[in-house]
């Protein structure tokens, strides 16, 4: 990361706890705005996360009213809107923690029971799982800016919810209910309000009791196949099938199987 000055003491948290990585944007009182600080803190929790061997699934979530906020307007003044060098920088920054996310083997379920917006409803919805409270709400705020979706925000969206509805709400910064989110494929689950984030440590708690080795496989495949024809894909898959039927986790189910107890799986 390029230097910056730090605004807070702390932006990020993360605390790791039987296989699970609880990352959280911890910034209310400034709306948990994406800044440079908020880049580099998630960028350096998620980089923890994904080399732990002992994480097996990781839940990102946010604190207060606004789960996830838009751009810090301060950074888009100071930085982007001041030469396309430093814009680009900026950019990168972002690119880079995004496809992070897209890459680590490790599943990332998102959590949100207050608005997400702009940048931040793109990062949650970069999450392999979205789980919401029934007050959330998710805004594409970028057009009332000048200013088109940021944080692989149409990567994400037409991924979930196809070109056209994309382009409406990116169009026209339609607020988007908990409830219309999940009618529109962009959630998982909507949990009553103020348990969402016990939804999601309970199906974190079930993918952690998965072999690793088999959940990171299912989550690159998924996430790579804009990149394959229909050969290459089933070439993807027998390499994958192969590598698992090779590990020590699949030696362990059979001999789990064998012993008549639960397996011991370690990930490789």
């Amino acid at each position: 990361m390029y230097p910056y000055e730090k605004a807070y003491d702390h932006v990020v948290t993360s605390t790791t706890e039987q296989h699970i990585t609880t990352i959280t944007l911890d910034c209310a009182e400034n709306w948990n705005r994406i800044s440079e600080q908020t880049i580099d803190e998630l960028t350096a929790a998620l980089q923890q996360a994904a080399w732990d061997q002992d994480v097996r699934a990781v839940v990102l979530t946010g604190t207060g009213p606004v789960s996830f906020g838009a751009g810090d307007l301060s950074v888009i003044r100071t930085k982007l809107a001041k030469n396309l060098v430093e814009a680009r920088q900026v950019m990168a920054e972002i690119g880079a923690m995004v496809k992070l996310m897209y890459a680590m083997p490790k599943p990332i379920i998102g959590v949100a029971e207050g608005a997400c917006m702009g940048g931040g409803a793109n990062l949650l919805l970069s999450c392999d799982i979205v789980i919401v409270g029934a007050g959330a709400s998710f805004q594409e705020v970028f057009c009332d800016y000048a200013l088109s979706p940021d944080t692989g925000g149409l990567w994400a969206l037409q991924r979930l919810v196809g070109p056209m509805q994309a382009k409406v709400l990116a169009f026209t910064g339609e607020i988007v209910s908990a409830e219309r989110a999940k009618d529109l494929g962009m959630v998982y689950d909507v949990a009553e309000a103020g348990t969402a984030m016990d939804a999601a440590r309970e199906l974190a708690a079930t993918i952690a009791s998965k072999s690793p080795l088999g959940v990171g496989h299912a989550k690159m495949l998924s996430n790579r196949l804009h990149d394959y024809t229909l050969d290459t894909y089933f070439q993807a898959e027998a390499d994958y099938l192969a590598l698992g039927a090779l590990s020590s986790d699949f030696k362990e189910v059979l001999a789990a199987g064998a012993a008549k107890r639960a397996p011991e799986f370690k990930g490789y």
